[in-house]
């Protein structure tokens, strides 16, 4: 798993950085991540790699440094609105607040 979470960190700001990458990168079937990742943390592949982003974008905001826009770039989401979303559903509030 901590193989896994290094891949996704060290990919992190790219777009592209899915379940197919993934799997190419490690060398195992989908159906083999799937099982794997849902068995240790009980989410699918892509909801564990949008967990991580959306953890690192706090830890980013927190520091102040980058706005809400720069960020979603940061973690590799495409669109802000899209970010903001994923971000207030997982914490319950939307990221600008860390920037207060």
């Amino acid at each position: 798993m901590e193989k896994i979470s290094k891949l996704i960190e060290d990919n992190i700001s790219k777009p592209d950085l899915t379940t197919s990458f993934l799997c190419e990168e490690l060398g195992v079937s989908s159906s083999k991540l799937y099982r794997k990742i849902k068995e240790l943390t009980d989410l699918a592949p892509n909801e564990f790699i949008r967990t991580i982003r959306l953890k690192k974008s706090v830890q980013l905001l927190k520091t102040k440094k980058h706005n809400v826009s720069e960020v979603t770039d940061l973690i590799g989401f495409n669109d802000p609105l899209y970010f903001s979303r994923c971000f207030k559903k997982q914490f319950g509030y939307p990221p600008s607040k860390l920037l207060k």
